[in-house]
């Protein structure tokens, strides 16, 4: 009878997932026009590979330049009286390098199919074992990816968090094999994404697990040192203070802190877009420091014993990062298909976990894989920051159960 129940449970979110694809699907075709032509965010990513294409890497944060490139392939665009910046340290604009040498739609078909393969490839890697069962093949895992709506975002806006999901898969798979030299390098290939990269390897490292900076800092440098071949050392200075300015002019670049699925994004709404720096900026750095100290303190026990504890934490983790982050955007919640993965499967069908957070897991998940959830949200009612609320409650029954069930914290 429980065998039913419980087929009968994992049919339906594969039911509810796959509508929720052909939804996406529906819109993305509806929407392909306006995609082609240039309105998405990957006209700032594909700008960059432009830049470096014709060797000018100096001006990848040269506003001018940026307008004056995009005013090549996207002078249709009716949304923008400016550029669409480029964001990104200047390394990643070699993984666009090579698209920069077709035609902007062509580029992002070849965009959107590598980033199904790497769906794929991130439900390979991403390691399973007892009790993080694997419950569907990885090919129907993919498709029902299509169906988490922050994935769907990614793909329609063309950005690049499909690319750090497999970067943090991968980051998790050399973890558990005890390499952790490996994990920290390939963590570092994520830095595109600093403001959530950095804050996972501050916690693997204060969680137990410091050998994770032997690997993380030297492929720090080296993307440092790449930057600079590609944009001159003068770029050190400049990319900060380039975000800075961003950051500082409401509507240009960045979007607004309101907009924003994180504690930010919250403080905002009920605090009032504030200076920079501002009482905002003050709440939040002690919040967020108190956030990564009190999360490895909690998966430090854990670190070392395996599975469950090092898959727990590292999904507690990323919860962490996106929730105490600086800059998020929906998209970047493409990062919860890790948790969905290990614990949307056998781990809340074991018999002896509390019910109080198996039921905090699997409420968080499920109104995390709603669809109608964000578009009430981000469309109607224009309240993304409050995508805090199901992303906590995930958080505090992970939380709960590092605390209270696992044989490490008795």
């Amino acid at each position: 009878m429980m065998r039913d129940k419980l087929k009968a449970r994992y049919r339906f979110v594969a039911v509810f997932l796959l509508a929720m694809a052909i939804a996406h699907g529906i819109e993305f075709w509806q929407q392909r026009a306006r995609v082609l032509a240039g309105y998405g965010d990957f006209s700032a990513l594909y700008t960059a590979g432009l830049l470096v294409r014709r060797g000018e890497g100096r001006l990848l944060y040269d506003g001018h330049e940026q307008w004056r490139v995009q005013q090549e392939f996207a002078l249709n665009v009716d949304i923008r009286k400016g550029p669409m910046p480029f964001i990104r340290p200047p390394f990643e604009a070699l993984v666009f390098l090579p698209l920069a040498y077709f035609s902007y739609p062509v580029a992002f078909a070849i965009w959107s199919l590598a980033k199904l393969v790497l769906l794929w490839l991130t439900a390979r890697v991403l390691p399973r074992p007892h009790p993080f069962s694997r419950i569907y093949p990885s090919w129907l895992e993919v498709v029902l990816c299509l169906g988490f709506f922050p994935v769907f975002l990614d793909l329609f806006q063309g950005q690049d968090a499909i690319l750090l999901l497999l970067i943090v898969a991968a980051t998790l798979s050399r973890l558990q094999s005890g390499k952790d030299f490996a994990a920290g390098a390939i963590l570092a290939l994520g830095l595109f994404k600093f403001h959530l990269v950095v804050p996972v390897a501050i916690m693997i490292w204060l969680a137990g697990r410091a050998r994770i900076l032997a690997g993380f800092l030297p492929g720090t440098a080296a993307l440092l040192a790449l930057s600079c071949v590609i944009s001159g050392t003068s770029v050190l200075s400049a990319y900060p203070t380039y975000l800075l300015n961003l950051n500082r002019t409401p509507g240009v670049g960045f979007v607004t802190a309101q907009s924003m699925p994180n504690l930010r994004g919250l403080l905002t709404a009920f605090v009032g877009r504030a200076p920079y720096p501002g009482p905002i900026h003050w709440l939040l750095l002690p919040a967020s420091v108190a956030a990564i100290v009190i999360m490895a303190r909690y998966w430090r026990p854990l670190m070392n014993t395996g599975f469950p504890g090092l898959g727990l934490g590292y999904c507690l983790a990323l919860l962490v990062a996106i929730l105490t982050s600086y800059y998020a955007r929906s998209y970047d919640m493409t990062l919860l298909i890790i948790p969905l993965l290990l614990l949307g499967s056998g781990f809340l069908d074991q018999p002896g976990l509390p019910p109080l957070p198996r039921r905090m897991i699997a409420g968080g998940l499920l109104l995390v894989i709603c669809t109608p959830l964000y578009w009430a949200l981000i469309l109607q009612l224009d309240r993304p920051y409050l995508l805090v609320v199901p992303m906590f409650i995930l958080a505090l029954g992970i939380a709960k159960v590092m605390r209270q069930s696992l044989p490490a914290t008795a």
